[in-house]
Parts: structure tokens; sequence; C-alpha cells
């Protein structure tokens, strides 16, 4: 009996241990098969976001411009990813390869995102990114769907072609510049709807370069020209020591007076200027200048043409200005037209009023006329006078404006100037295309 007991607790021993293992086991393998199927969902790619740094058109760029996309994978359990292989650009549904890209990948919880970054795209469309079928592979041997997305940006490399056409209404010219596609809005001009023309109105001629850009940034030159304004009339001139004794003539269309006089010998200073205008008061346009003479200060000079007499230094002062309501004037193809200077600065033998002889050998060197001037206007809110004057030897000195003086020395006649009453908002376009003139001697 006691022999029986004891193989019978064996038994039993056994027996429970062989029942405890059993469960183990069995509870061990129904957690791998849960783990197996935990995950029913197949990768999911999204689109974030695409901008450029054409910040005020954000949806165009060129190639000037840097392009940001950010896209997202959704999957905790990646097991392969080859979206930075397989990524294609399109643009209109063409795929290309961008020549300057770079892409960054980082991951927050179950999204790894992806910052791709574009420059320097030369070509032209729409841009699309698209991502293939299989490009995300999951630890359940799913895969992502094909996406293709559309970034919202247009890449245009192409400048707007334009044209312009000017219409005279009562004295004023309706200037407009037409776009074969969208375009920038101008301060001073009215953007047409749908934002292919623009339009301004001018009372007076002027010529000057402008720029037309494109909602992309790309830009073409046009010239503005308007010549058949009537309703304010501008006209300035020159007189140089020659033989023919004949005025030049400029109305704000880029022309330069004193040119033909120094055709005929460069070394001419301009010894008196003139100007005239009308639909604008006669105290306007106000002008000063500096002479400098043979005879110094002191000593007044005599026109020997109109019999006016100017003065070494500033005319009529350092600190005043004169116009048509209050300078000297007179008759000049018709036009009462105001004179500053005076004709035979540079004549062998003038004495000028009770000075001293030119000598022949002075004279000969053509040293002496106007070497400065100052123009500005009455008021300033609408217009601007812009000038620009050439001196021998030196060339075309900076571009001025609104009563700053323009000099090289004021001992350095100037042998020609140009000017041009201007709309204000117009004013930087003519001095910056006159700024490349600078140390030139160009005459055109």
């Amino acid at each position: 009996m006691k022999k029986l007991a004891v193989f019978l607790c064996i038994f039993l021993t056994i027996s429970l241990l062989c029942v405890n293992s059993y469960a183990k086991y069995v509870i061990e393998n129904m957690s791998l098969v849960a783990n197996i199927n935990i995950d029913g969902k197949v990768p999911i790619i999204q689109f974030l976001s695409a901008n450029s740094t054409n910040k005020q058109y954000i949806n165009y760029a060129n190639r000037t411009h840097t392009i940001t996309i950010e896209i997202g994978v959704k999957e905790k359990n990646i097991k392969e990813d080859n979206t930075l292989d397989n990524i294609k650009f399109l643009l209109d549904d063409e795929q290309f390869d961008p020549k300057d890209k770079s892409i960054s990948k980082r991951k927050v919880g179950e999204y790894t995102y992806y910052t791709i970054t574009l420059t320097r795209i030369t070509e032209n469309g729409r841009l699309k990114i698209e991502i293939p079928e299989g490009s995300v592979i999951d630890n359940a041997e799913q895969v992502n769907e094909e996406a293709v997305f559309d970034t919202g940006i247009t890449i245009d490399n192409i400048a707007p072609v334009v044209s312009f056409t000017q219409e005279e209404i009562g004295g004023m010219v309706n200037a407009k510049i037409k776009a074969n596609e969208e375009i920038r809005e101008v301060n001073g001009w009215s953007l047409s709807e749908g934002s292919t023309a623009l339009k301004k109105k001018f009372s007076c001629n002027v010529e000057y370069p402008f720029s037309v850009t494109d909602l992309a940034g790309n830009s073409t030159n046009i010239d503005v020209k308007i010549d058949k304004a009537t309703k304010i009339k501008v006209r300035y001139g020159s007189i140089s020591e020659n033989p023919k004794n004949f005025w030049e003539y400029g109305t704000g269309l880029n022309e330069i007076v004193g040119k033909d006089a120094i055709k005929e010998n460069s070394a001419l200073k301009i010894e008196a200027i003139s100007m005239y205008w009308e639909g604008l008061d006669d105290d306007f346009i106000q002008t000063r200048c500096f002479i400098n003479t043979y005879w110094g200060e002191g000593i007044q000079g005599a026109c020997d043409i109109y019999g006016n007499r100017y003065n070494y230094g500033y005319n009529p002062s350092e600190n005043e200005y004169v116009t048509l309501a209050n300078g000297n004037k007179i008759n000049l193809d018709g036009k009462l037209s105001l004179l500053l200077g005076g004709t035979g600065m540079n004549r062998e033998g003038n004495n000028g009023i009770g000075g001293k002889a030119i000598p022949e050998e002075i004279a000969n060197k053509h040293p002496f006329g106007i070497t400065a001037l100052s123009v500005k206007l009455k008021d300033t809110s609408e217009y601007s006078v812009v000038y620009q004057v050439w001196v021998d030897g030196v060339g075309w000195l900076k571009p001025v404006s609104d009563g700053e003086e323009t000099t090289y020395k004021h001992d350095k006649p100037i042998g020609a100037y140009r000017m041009s009453l201007i709309p204000k908002t117009e004013k930087e376009y003519l001095i910056n295309s006159w700024e490349k003139d600078v140390e030139t001697n160009k005459m055109n």
C-alpha cells in the first residue's frame, strides 16, 4: 500500500507538469498569430503642402525660385521604403528630371515625412509629383496605391509678349500695354480685368523704357513713347558758341541738346539755355544755373544776340530760381521762352560789362559757359523733372531730379544736356535708363 501511494503521487505530479507545459505552449502560439494579423491597412501617401519663394504669387515660379514640397507616408510598420528612388516629377503630365533637387526624410510617430526642394527648373508647365504603387511595403506585405499630386504651382520661364499703343483724347493720351498672359500690377497704371493689360493717361510727351512682368517673375522691356499729348507742352533748348548761332531743342523724348554743336567741335560749351512750357502755371518749372566766365565775380556779361545780362556764379542767385513769371524772356520761333546765360562767353575780345578782353589763346580753348544746372517744380505731387548733363572729357554725369544740382566742377562747363517732365510714378524708369550712360559719350 505504501508503495502504491508513492507511485500514485509521482504519476499525478508528472501529469500536472505535462498539462501546464502544454497550456503555456498554446498561449504563446495564440499570441504569435495575433501579431501577424494586427495590421490591416495599406500604407497611405498624403500630399501636405507646396510653396515657392515667389512670395507675391506663390502659385507661379521660374528658374530663380526655390520650390518646397512636403508629403507624408502614414504607416508605422514599414518593411521597405523606396519612395526616394521611385518619386517622379511631371510638368503638364510629362515626366522630367529636375537638375537640382534634394529630399530629406524624418519620422514622427506613425508618419514619415519627406521634404522635397527643387531649384533652377528651366522647363515650363504645371508641376506634379507621382509616387508609384509599391514604393512603400509594410510588414504584412501590403503596398501603397499609386499617388499623383498636383502641387498647384505653374513653372513659367517664358517672358510675356507685349505691345504698346497710344490714343489721343482731348489733348491727353491713353497709353495701353497689352500682354499675352497675366501680368503684375504696376504702380501708377490700371490693370485690366483678366490682368493682361495696363493703362495710363498722359498729359505731356515723354519717352522711357518700361518693364512688364508676368506672375512668375519674367520681364519684358518695352519703350513707352508718348508723342501725341498736347495738354502740356515743354521745350528746353541750348545754344553753344558757334558761327551759326543755332538753337537746339528737346521736348522730353530723350532729345540731347548741344549734340549738334559738339559734333562740329567737342570743345564747344553751352553758353545759354532756354525753357518754354504751356498748360502749366508760369512759375511751375523753376531753374537756376552756375556760369563760369573769364571776368569772374563782380563783372557781368552781356549776350551778343539778345543783350540780356548774366553773372559769374549762380544765376539768378544761390538761393533763387527763375521762371517764365519772373525771368528774362526772349522770342524763340514764336514762343516766349525763359533765357539763362548768354552768347559770347568765349568770344575773343569780349570784355563783358567793364571787364578785360578775352585773349585769343584763351578763347580758342572754349573754357567758359554754364557749369551747373538745377531744375525743380512748384508742385511734385504728380510730376517730377529729371535732367542730365554731359561734360567734355568726362562724359555723362549721374542723372538728377527735382532741384538737385548737377555739376562736375564750377569751372568745367557742360557741352550737352537732356531733360524730361515725367509722371512721378515713372521717374525711376527714366533715371535707371540714363544711369547706364554715365561716364560714356553716348549721344543716341
